[in-house]
């Protein structure tokens, strides 16, 4: 008896067909590749301060800079308020029930703008108070 061969199906990767399936997933990596570096990429500003009216006053110093240019602005957006409490013993000595309390609160804006290099001079341009922290983040 001769049996035909031809007939007979394997199971599992023929040789062909890995580098086919190689291929595919090259091609797959490469356009996913070339489609993360084509995203916008922003920079997040972070903006704090304890002086609620030079924070706001910097903040929008900032966005109208930005926006004369003709640059999509997303914010400021507030954040919630920390607060730091500190309390202190008023009496060196036997009155325990004599505190004060001290309270700090920090206010934090946040604003993101389109990565280039206009919104970059935009903020070295403004002037920042120094009550008012900048962080800025790519």
């Amino acid at each position: 008896m001769s049996v035909n061969n031809s007939n007979v199906v394997k199971t599992g990767s023929s040789p062909g067909a890995s580098k086919s399936s190689s291929r595919s997933l090259e091609k797959f990596y490469k356009a996913r590749i070339e489609k993360e570096g084509s995203q916008r990429k922003f920079i997040r500003v972070r903006l704090t301060s304890a002086d609620v009216k030079a924070l706001d006053k910097c903040v929008a110093e900032l966005v109208k800079s930005v926006k004369i240019r003709g640059i999509k602005v997303v914010g400021p957006v507030p954040m919630p308020k920390q607060s730091r409490t500190w309390t202190v013993l008023t009496s060196p000595h036997i009155d325990k029930r004599a505190r004060q309390q001290f309270v700090r609160h920090v206010r934090t804006r946040v604003v993101d703008f389109p990565a280039s290099q206009d919104v970059m001079d935009a903020i070295d341009g403004n002037s920042i108070p120094a009550s008012v922290e900048i962080e800025v983040k790519t």
